[in-house]
């Protein structure tokens, strides 16, 4: 349950900080840069958001919301995709490093993020009106992310090469009405996704900390919305420490809490109740001590080098 509330209250940092660079970054643009916002106000300017979403008590009220958001994601990635292909093919590939070494074990860290739906698992079984259909409606949605995300990723660096930003929108062109659009819809929908990654660490820490229901007591109830409220601020402030190493910040919750979740605690699960031969048990065994050197390696390097990657786009700056 630990591994849990920390992934997901990492998923929701994560999204806070690039809704705010990628938030600042279009700001910056209409407006010429001259009414500046920094990164932190952009990322407090969300508590007028998240706080009053945080109260829902219902997964199932954020449906139309996911489904919006994933409507601009999938907007925000066809842009993504036809400028890809039409700055290789008018520019040529970016300058290409075919293995690097001191960021590989980010690069771990960040592919364990990308499990970050694995604490919905359970919320989302129960809201689902055929049960017996979510086996197939799993594997198909792995399949489909797993292969948007290395395609993707590849050809975005095939495209970009050493300039390629950590928020991928920043490497669009600035200031045409496209990339203006596509940048404010991926922020309407990251937005969207915060409150649903953070309704199961809710829901965890409020089992353990509140005995009743709020419906029939308003005292518990805005006790939770008090909890719900610190939470939040919890979040925020933790989004402002690691604005500027969004990579390693991504790659710390990874290795941290995804790790865990992806690799090592099935594993342990399987070995307890399923592993029934030797081959069985020394599979598990490999794998878990994988998981936990991934663990550890990754963490200590993603610490070590906190501070080393360079700032995030910043547009303004070449303004006299």
């Amino acid at each position: 349950m630990v591994s849990i509330v920390l992934a997901q209250l990492g998923f929701c940092c994560a999204y806070v900080i690039f809704v705010a660079t990628n938030m600042q970054d279009l700001w910056n643009t209409l407006t010429d840069c001259k009414r500046q916002l920094s990164t932190e106000t952009w990322i407090l300017i969300q508590l007028l958001i998240y706080i009053p979403l945080s109260f829902v008590r219902k997964i199932k009220k954020f449906a139309s919301l996911s489904v919006v958001g994933n409507l601009f994601i999938m907007i925000g990635l066809s842009y993504l995709l036809f400028y890809d292909f039409w700055s290789i093919f008018t520019k040529g590939p970016g300058e290409i490093v075919q293995f690097n070494p001191s960021k590989f074990p980010l690069l771990v860290g960040t592919a364990a993020f990308s499990y970050e739906g694995i604490s919905l698992v359970i919320p989302i079984v129960e809201s689902m009106e055929r049960k017996d259909k979510f086996n197939t409606v799993l594997t198909a949605s792995l399949v489909i992310c797993a292969g948007l995300f290395v395609f993707i990723g590849a050809l975005s660096y095939l495209a970009f090469g050493d300039k390629v930003e950590t928020v991928i929108l920043l490497n669009l062109p600035n200031g045409t009405a496209w990339t203006l659009g596509v940048q404010f819809l991926y922020s309407l929908a990251i937005i969207m996704s915060v409150p649903l990654q953070l309704f199961p660490a809710i829901r965890i820490i409020e089992s353990g900390m509140f005995s009743g229901s709020g419906k029939g007591n308003p005292v518990v109830k805005w006790q939770k919305n008090l909890f719900r409220t610190l939470l939040v601020i919890f979040v925020i402030l933790v989004a402002i420490f690691g604005a500027e190493e969004l990579d390693n910040f991504i790659a710390i919750v990874g290795a941290g809490a995804c790790l865990p979740l992806s690799f090592l605690y099935p594993v342990m699960l399987h070995y307890r109740a399923l592993a029934d031969s030797w081959y069985a048990r020394l599979k598990d065994l490999v794998l878990s001590t994988v998981a936990l050197f991934g663990l550890v390696y990754v963490t200590f390097i993603s610490i070590e080098t906190w501070g080393t990657s360079a700032p995030p786009l910043d547009r303004c700056a070449s303004l006299p």
